[in-house]
C-alpha cells in the first residue's frame, strides 16, 4: 500500500508540475468553497471513499484545494494505519462544480471501538474557504458486530415442565442500524411454531472486555389478542413462577460460544403467561427450560 500510495503521490507531483509550467491562471471572480458534509460515517471494510468538496460562484478559471488529516476524539483514527490517503490536492476545473478527496480504509481483524479523524481544507488557490472548512469521518467497527451474526434462522431446544423435549424453529431479528434499538435488542419469532409471536431479547457486548450476552426479559408482551377458546381474546407475556407465584420481575442470561452456533441459557423456568385485561387470568400458554439455541 505504501508503494501505491508513493507512486500516487509522485504522478500526482509530476501532473501539478506539468499544469505549473504551462501556468494556470487560478479562478478571479468570487468563489468558496467548502466540505460538502460536515460529518461522515463508514464501516471500516467500506474501501475506497469519496469526500466531496463544493464549489460556491461561477468559475472562469480552476481551484486548487489543499486538505490536512488530523487524529481526533477519544479513540483517533491514524493515517497509514487505519486509513490511506490517495492525494491531499485536488484541482477542480473551472466547468466543475465539486472536487473530491480519496482515501481507503483499512480492514484490521482487531475489536474496537470507533476511530474518528478529520478532514480540513488547509489551504486553497483560485477561492476562499466557505462555512464548512472540515470534515470529521467516523470508521466503525466491523469486528464488533455480534449483534448482526446472532440474526438469522436458528433452533431453540428446551423441556418442558414434565421433563418432555420441545423444539421450535426460530427466528432472531435485529433491528437496522442507525434506528433506535439497533445493538440493543432482537425480536425472536417463531416460539410455539408460530411466525407471529414475537419475544423480546436483549443484547449487550462489552468491547473492554470482549464479552457480551442476550437475555430474555420477563413481563413482555410475547403475543396479543389470541383466541385461546376461553371467551375473548388473551395477551401472552413472558414471565417465571418463584415460591409459587407469577413473577413478571428479572429474566433468564444467555451466552454464545466462540463461533456463533450456540446460545446457552441460565437454568430457569419460562412460561407464556396469558393476560386478560393484561392481568395472569391462571392460564399458561407453554412453559420451558434448559433453553438452547442451535444454529
Amino acid at each position: 500500500m505504501k508503494l501505491y500510495k508513493l507512486s500516487a503521490f509522485v504522478l500526482a507531483t509530476a501532473i501539478f508540475a506539468s499544469c505549473s509550467e504551462e501556468e494556470l491562471s487560478w479562478n478571479s471572480s468570487a468563489a468558496t468553497v467548502s466540505m460538502e458534509q460536515a460529518e461522515l460515517v463508514y464501516k471500516e471494510n467500506k474501501g475506497m471513499v469519496n469526500v466531496p468538496i463544493v464549489v460556491d460562484g461561477e468559475l472562469n478559471g480552476p481551484v486548487e484545494v489543499t486538505v490536512e488529516v488530523a487524529e481526533v476524539g477519544e479513540n483517533p483514527a491514524m493515517e497509514d494505519v487505519h486509513y490511506i490517503v490517495t492525494s491531499k490536492t485536488v484541482l477542480i476545473p473551472a466547468d466543475a462544480t465539486s472536487g473530491k478527496i480519496e482515501f481507503k480504509t483499512v480492514d484490521d481483524a482487531d475489536i474496537n471501538e470507533a476511530r474518528t479523524f478529520v478532514i480540513n481544507i488547509k489551504s486553497v488557490n483560485g477561492a476562499t474557504v466557505g462555512e464548512t472548512a472540515s470534515t470529521t469521518v467516523t470508521l466503525k467497527d466491523n469486528d464488533s458486530q455480534f449483534y448482526e451474526k446472532l440474526q438469522g434462522r436458528w433452533k431453540m431446544n428446551s423441556v418442558d415442565s414434565k421433563g418432555n423435549t420441545q423444539a421450535w424453529n426460530i427466528n432472531i431479528i435485529g433491528v437496522d442500524e442507525g434506528e433506535e434499538g439497533y445493538n440493543e435488542v432482537f425480536q425472536v419469532t417463531g416460539i410455539m411454531g408460530y411466525d407471529w409471536t414475537s419475544m423480546t431479547m436483549f443484547y449487550s457486548y462489552d468491547v473492554a472486555t470482549k464479552t457480551g450476552y442476550v437475555y430474555i426479559p420477563f413481563g413482555y408482551i410475547f403475543a396479543e389478542g389470541v383466541n385461546f377458546g376461553l371467551g375473548g381474546t388473551q395477551d401472552v407475556a413472558t414471565g417465571t413462577v418463584v415460591d409459587g407465584y407469577i413473577n413478571f420481575d428479572g429474566g433468564i442470561l444467555g451466552t454464545w460460544n466462540e463461533d456463533f452456533t450456540e446460545i446457552t441459557f441460565e437454568d430457569k423456568l419460562l412460561y407464556g403467561f396469558l393476560l386478560d385485561n393484561g392481568a395472569p387470568n391462571g392460564y399458561t400458554w407453554f412453559n420451558c427450560s434448559g433453553i438452547k439455541m442451535v444454529k
